[in-house]
């Protein structure tokens, strides 16, 4: 029994009916009776001894709270697990949930995004319809060598070739839908350089086929909830930062991912893999002359925003590729 003396009460309840709160190491002590009083006391060294005394035991996690020790351990742990999760789990995530999504969620997307960029980027390609033919029936052979059978991943949309006039330059990219954008501008940069052309197209069907866009929109969501229950709503920015950050390493990921997707593609086609340097080389002519830096983190491929590896590691990559 709690036995409560004071001036004009005696009160006995019994010690199961009453709450202990957590002990703190600074502060005062508290306990909660069942009608909603409480008692209170600022001699904490007392009341730890009171309760101890009378067999109100605490729980490892209390112990541990009041230990420098565990409470450093423990936050080596949390972070050794967040940044787990951040380097690998999110990733093996992705992996696994993306075939759970059906490829129509593929194919929505793709529509929305291409509706969207052509109303502000794009309009009708000024190349010569034979010239796209040849282009498609070149890409469409290099395709069927490349994978004979199937592609590598089955659940992975067809793919399209495009052909569009840009604002944004020499580019290509790939939507969910497969649709695979060539701009007239990459087209006449390349003129002559069909290999190297292939190889862009290569990097471009292998986020097609690893359905990247839905790993991506995984990723990133888990990435970004799991933010928001970390850090709430304290600042919009400080929720999104991580969030934003996450996104562009993973993107650097996906792009190494599609530049090994280039490489194979370009040796199923008896290609070396080292002309894609001539597609860095005329898109920044100035790389061979004398700089007093080195190439920054996002410049190359006109696909190559900060969301991609630098052009120095893609170079090397692909110089080191050998041939099939």
């Amino acid at each position: 029994m709690l036995q409560i003396e004071g001036r004009g009460m005696l009160r006995q309840v019994p010690i199961l009916q009453v709450q202990w709160p957590e002990r703190t190491r600074h502060g005062a002590r508290i306990a909660h009776l069942q009608d909603g009083s409480s008692l209170h006391t600022q001699d904490g060294a007392s009341w730890d001894q009171w309760v101890q005394a009378h067999g109100v035991s605490e729980s490892l996690v209390v112990k541990a709270q009041q230990s420098w020790r565990w409470t450093a351990a423990a936050t080596a742990l949390l972070l050794t697990v967040c940044i787990a999760s951040y380097l690998w789990g999110l990733p093996m995530a992705g992996r696994a949930l993306s075939p759970l999504v059906p490829t129509s969620v593929d194919q929505q997307l793709g529509e929305l995004a291409l509706q969207s960029i052509e109303s502000r980027l794009l309009s009708p390609s000024q190349t010569p319809r034979t010239e796209q033919q040849r282009l498609s029936s070149l890409f469409d052979h290099a395709v069927g060598r490349a994978f004979p059978l199937a592609p590598p991943t089955p659940l992975s949309p067809p793919y399209r070739l495009h052909f569009r006039q840009s604002r944004i330059g020499p580019n290509a990219f790939a939507l969910p839908d497969g649709s695979i954008i060539v701009t007239d501008e990459l087209i006449t940069l390349l003129r002559g350089r069909d290999d190297v052309l292939l190889g862009v197209l290569g990097h471009e069907l292998g986020h097609v086929q690893r359905r990247h866009a839905i790993r991506m929109l995984i990723q990133t969501g888990l990435l970004s909830a799991a933010t928001s229950v970390a850090l709430g709503d304290f600042s919009t920015l400080l929720a999104g930062a991580p969030a934003l950050m996450g996104h562009l390493a993973y993107s650097r990921h996906v792009e190494r991912e599609s530049d090994e997707s280039a490489i194979v593609f370009l040796q199923a086609n008896d290609i070396h893999p080292s002309v894609m340097v001539d597609l860095f080389e005329r898109l920044h002519p100035s790389r061979n002359q004398p700089r007093d830096h080195e190439v920054a983190e996002g410049e190359g491929l006109g696909i190559a925003f900060s969301s991609h590896p630098a052009d120095a590691e893609r170079i090397a990559r692909f110089k080191a590729a050998g041939p099939r």
